[in-house]
């Protein structure tokens, strides 16, 4: 491929309003896998994992704006994922700065992903990616926009798998939470939920929870 012209097909810091143009992705508000997903009872926690949780969510409130970005993860995102409690043996597993990379539509991508759920191979590599979280402490737009690159994930990951399942994904803007759906080209985002606050809070562990039982339904058993 010439050099120039393959140049203008790489995507720049996956700014995600380019993320959309360039791969046709129609922004849907009114979307039902995404409020099947973000919607439902609370699932109840453990003493002691709520015991974690507040402990975790006082220490958000109080330094979030000061942490940098593996300072949140290590200090917030690590023991929400933990208490969502998402591994599944042999069927779900949880990784961390994972490389994504392939072409889709003559276009290079390659993504370093925060977080991902996926099935993994016999030696514990990711295989099947059903789920990307991707967070940063700056302002959405600059060169590391946390949405581009998780939508980016989402959308080669889509090419990937080859299927019709839908893709999940988060991404984290500080204390601010936004929840994601994938369904061919129809991408669907949450309100934010603010991880300072205890009711949200919990709404996202359920949320992370809930993720599990979709991705067993959808992939595992097949249940759509």
């Amino acid at each position: 491929m010439d050099k120039k012209l393959e140049s203008r097909r790489r995507l720049n810091h996956y700014d995600v309003a380019e993320v959309i143009d360039r791969f046709e992705i129609n922004k849907v508000f009114d979307c039902q896998t995404l409020a099947n997903w973000v919607s439902g009872s609370l699932v109840p926690l453990k003493p002691s994992y709520m015991e974690i949780v507040e402990e975790a969510r006082q220490q958000l409130s109080y330094k979030w704006d000061e942490w940098n970005e593996e300072e949140l993860k290590m200090n917030f995102i690590s023991i929400v994922i933990f208490v969502a409690q998402l591994d599944v043996p042999k069927q779900i597993n949880t990784y961390f700065e994972r490389k994504l990379t392939g072409v889709v539509q003559e276009v290079p991508i390659s993504v370093t992903v925060d977080c991902m759920l996926a099935s993994p191979t016999y030696s514990g590599r990711p295989k099947t990616p059903y789920f990307f979280l991707q967070e940063f402490k700056r302002s959405l737009g600059d060169s590391h926009d946390p949405e581009g690159q998780m939508l980016a994930a989402m959308i080669l990951s889509q090419a990937l798998n080859a299927d019709q399942h839908p893709l999940y994904g988060s991404w984290i803007q500080g204390r601010f939470w936004y929840f994601t759906t994938l369904v061919n080209n129809d991408y669907c985002v949450s309100k934010p939920f603010d991880a300072t606050e205890p009711d949200d809070l919990l709404q996202i562990i359920h949320v992370l929870h809930r993720l599990k039982e979709l991705i067993m339904n959808q992939y595992v058993i097949g249940i759509e």
